[in-house]
């Protein structure tokens, strides 16, 4: 991945590690201050756990950030998760300190999964806790400038693409704290009997492609806004240098009622302590208590028994509301192709800057796996992109023994370099007239998706010329961009993957093969049976792979009972199972579906729109956004202090807090810089203004270099993680045996949270 420059490029000396100075009021530290609770440090006073950067590397810093502080505006995060059955309830809680005596503005760019409703914000200052609720964006906005300016505290949250939000806290007093709470239901991602939780902690940097526009940027990022991407300085925040830490620690806890017994936990990403504290259920915390973000947490833990194939919830809060109904849906099927169709098979390998290190070692290795469990009758190409795209063969060629050890030495030769331009590698790869008498066409997109231009991208996969091919996008790296990922996969028609740094990715790849070379169910359909079920999510069923599950979401307004049945194909022979539903008049459990529907079909709309939006969607969306208090494109949250608690003292200070660097990547191997040339004093003064602009920059360009011979080292590996995937356009929550146990601990989690938050002095 390429970024732009905003200025100079950065100097492609590595700086020493950040000697962060934690000051713990510890005896054997600092004797002489530890019993007043602070030490000095280049003559300021640090209080107690607050951490400052050492002097020398802070100099450092200086040349690398556009507004430096040697102390850390992100004090903690903290992830509260509670896993019942298929979804989470994640609670984020994000402490924001303010070391100096001025108020301060603090901005924070940060990732969240890319198919969680957020339903809840909140943010707390002391005993006090303002509650947010959903307005239109425009209206949050102009309503959260207000109150700033005015001196008043206040919260925004905007969603930025649907995995990068954006954070702004207002009014923080001097030597205070504010802490913001974030709640999400998050669909798990399954795989047959694994069940996946993923928390991404960092956001990495995007390849932005075009021409810098004239106007002013319309954020604070390092990147310009370009005509390709009008919106780049929202999601390119700055960044520390490889090798730098932020204040910002991590504390991870995970608790699971699996409905059934749990066989096996692994800690994928990070060490784990683990309690199996019953069959069914187990408590998960960090290892080291605490992590730093600059890299995805990720845990995988299988289940037991397989029997429970179709199961379904209801909710239904009065005869006056909209009911609700989630059917998880995992048909089975023991029908053997007769015979093996020939496939054209192009594997797209992104071998631009971000994928240097232990990606591309990650990437080498499936690819490899790929090439060597090809059918004979196959026909393959290669296509090797960064700056510019390159073919192993300018047409497929056959799956030849001699054919396959050349395109294998060819991926061996690769090294990483250049900006991520997937755009044209696509175009490559699936350009020219579809030809339904052809052999049917399977991408397999290798690439940490790390661009800004996501929405021309998936545009350019719904053209209805390539309907005959399926992409199966496989994600690498530490921090990918999963939204371009798991939607590829539903426009493709395919599924996705993910391949971590520590993971074991010949492992993953013998289970691409196993799922591509199955026969898989077509043509899905569900006769709902004279039940009259409205706004069915996804409206169109997607192909169904051999154990990746399907959910099924719907709204009701008239109680029935009823068969439902889902028929399909599967080579050629019809495969068909049924299940008695009943639509009740009332239901107080399972009060997680009502949001989830609406999430997905907003998820829905937006795919039918992407890159093209349309007056009629953006209503749409922005009226489930309302309707059901959940983040969108097109609404935020918003907490705000209707009085002033106390009067504003002094000036605001604005400062934006920066990301690390994901871990195995380097800025200057990602061709990227951090804005280091944008004239800007330590801190920004602001009265009654937004935040100021930077100035538009320059497009880098950074040259590919010709490929070496030498193949790396293989990486590292642990157990497996299997992405979610496909799912169509309502998207892959992914399925359940156990999805009954669902309802009534999801409901009474989010009880116990509300009887909590009325207990608590709540200032709306």
């Amino acid at each position: 991945m390429n970024a732009q420059s905003t200025g100079h490029r950065m100097q492609s000396t590595r700086l020493p590690l950040i000697a962060p100075v934690v000051v713990l009021a510890s005896a054997f530290l600092f004797c002489a201050v530890a019993q007043a609770g602070y030490t000095v440090l280049g003559g300021v006073p640090v209080t107690q756990g607050q951490m400052r950067v050492e002097e020398n590397d802070f100099e450092q810093l200086k040349a690398r950030l556009p507004v430096p502080n040697p102390s850390f505006t992100l004090k903690e995060t903290r992830v509260e998760t509670e896993i019942s059955g298929v979804l989470a309830r994640v609670r984020v809680s994000q402490v924001f300190q303010n070391p100096h005596p001025e108020r301060l503005e603090a901005l924070y760019v940060f990732p969240l999964p890319e198919n969680c409703a957020v339903d809840a914000y909140s943010f707390q200052i002391g005993e006090r806790v303002i509650v947010g609720e959903v307005k239109r964006k425009e209206e949050a906005r102009q309503e959260y400038e207000q109150a700033r300016n005015e001196g008043r505290k206040a919260a925004l949250l905007e969603q930025e693409r649907a995995n990068v939000f954006s954070q702004s806290v207002a009014n923080i007093p001097a030597n205070s704290e504010v802490t913001v709470h974030i709640e999400y239901v998050h669909p798990l991602e399954i795989d047959e009997d694994r069940y996946v939780f993923r928390f991404p902690m960092v956001v990495g940097p995007r390849y932005i492609p075009g021409t810098p526009v004239t106007r002013p940027n319309v954020g604070r990022g390092w990147a310009a806004d370009t005509d390709q991407v009008p919106d780049a300085s929202r999601i390119t925040p700055d960044s520390l240098p490889e090798g730098m830490r932020n204040g910002n620690d991590v504390f991870v806890s995970v608790k699971i009622d699996a409905a059934m017994p749990i066989q096996q936990i692994v800690p994928v990403t990070h060490e784990l302590d683990i309690q199996q504290t019953s069959e069914t259920h187990a408590a998960i915390t960090l290892k080291n208590q605490s992590t730093i973000a600059d890299k995805d947490f990720i845990v995988e833990y299988r289940l037991a028994g397989n029997d429970s194939t179709l199961a379904s919830l209801t909710h239904r809060e009065s005869e006056s509301e909209d009911g609700y109904v989630m059917l998880a849906l995992q048909p089975k099927w023991s029908i053997e192709p007769t015979e093996i169709t020939p496939r054209e098979v192009i594997l797209v390998l992104d071998i631009s800057g971000s994928m240097n290190g232990p990606a591309i070692s990650q990437l080498r290795l499936f690819a490899d796996h790929v090439l060597d469990h090809l059918n004979p009758n196959d026909e393959f190409r290669v296509i090797a992109f960064s700056n510019r795209s390159t073919a192993f063969q300018p047409d497929a060629v056959s799956a030849t023994d001699a054919n396959i050890q050349s395109a294998k030495q060819f991926v061996r030769s690769l090294r990483a370099s250049g900006g991520t331009n997937l755009l044209p590698a696509l175009k490559l790869a699936l350009g020219g007239e579809a030809d339904e008498s052809a052999r049917p066409r399977y991408m397999v997109l290798m690439t940490d998706a790390l661009v800004g231009n996501d929405h021309s991208i998936l545009r350019y996969l719904r053209q209805p010329e390539f309907q005959d091919a399926r992409v199966f996008p496989v994600a690498f790296g530490a921090a990918p961009n999963d939204y371009l990922i798991s939607r590829a996969a539903e426009l493709g028609r395919g599924f996705s993957m993910q391949v971590t740094n520590q993971d074991n990715s010949p492992e993953i790849a013998r289970r691409f093969h196993e799922l591509t070379s199955q026969p898989y169910m077509t043509d899905l359909q569900i006769d709902w049976g004279g039940l009259v079920v409205k706004d069915q999510v996804p409206s169109r069923l997607p192909d169904l792979y051999a154990g990746k599950p399907l959910i099924v979401l719907g709204r009701y307004d008239t109680p029935a009972i009823g068969t439902i049945t889902l028929k399909g194909n599967v080579s050629g022979q019809p495969v068909q199972m049924g299940m008695e539903l009943e639509l009740p008049e009332q239901e107080a459990e399972h009060d997680s579906i009502g949001p989830v529907w609406a999430r997905q079909r907003i998820r829905q709309i937006w795919n039918r729109d992407v890159g093209a939006e349309t007056p009629a969607g953006r209503a749409e969306i922005t009226e489930l956004g309302l309707k059901h208090q959940l983040m969108t494109q097109y609404t935020s949250f918003i907490a705000v202090e209707k009085e002033l608690s106390e009067a504003p003292q002094g000036q605001l200070i604005t400062e934006s807090v920066p990301v690390m660097t994901p871990e195995g990547m380097t800025q200057e191997s990602a061709g990227r810089s951090v804005a280091a040339a944008k004239p800007a004093p330590e801190h920004r003064a602001s009265t009654n203004t937004t935040p100021a602009v930077p100035a538009a920059a320059a497009p880098a360009t950074v040259s590919t270099p010709a490929p070496a011979s030498t193949p790396s080292s293989a990486p590292r590996s642990s157990g497996g993680n299997y992405g979610g995937g496909g799912g169509g356009g309502g998207g892959p929550i992914g399925p359940i045996t156990g999805i009954v146990s669902l309802g009534g601990a999801a409901a009474a989690m989010m009880r116990r949270r509300k009887m909590r938050s009325n207990k608590q002095d709540v200032v709306r």
